[in-house]
């Protein structure tokens, strides 16, 4: 594959993902926001896309059980250990006792 293609391929998928950000940012109903994350789990969301979705839905009061273990559980597997982490572990095992 030639350069021009790779770097014309990475431009269009920034865009996709810049756009799919700024639509976060714009969406406040929360059911659309938890949906999201939970209609279909095998679809690729970048790291930081996923957490910007999960942040807003929770910030706008997504409180489901189902939702909130899919927060914690993905902050648990991706966060680096410090105070965040420990928080979202200790929510989660609130969450399952």
């Amino acid at each position: 594959m030639s350069e021009a293609k790779v770097d014309a391929d990475m431009g269009a998928w920034r865009d996709v993902f810049s756009k799919f950000d700024k639509a976060v940012e714009e969406c406040f109903d929360v059911d659309m926001l938890v949906n999201c994350l939970l209609e279909d789990d095998s679809w690729y969301i970048p790291f930081d896309s996923r957490m910007k979705l999960m942040e807003k839905a929770k910030s706008l009061g997504g409180c489901s059980l189902e939702f909130l273990a899919d927060y914690y559980s993905f902050k648990t597997a991706f966060l680096d250990p410090g105070k965040e982490y420990d928080d979202a572990v200790a929510k989660l095992d609130e969450l399952f006792q």
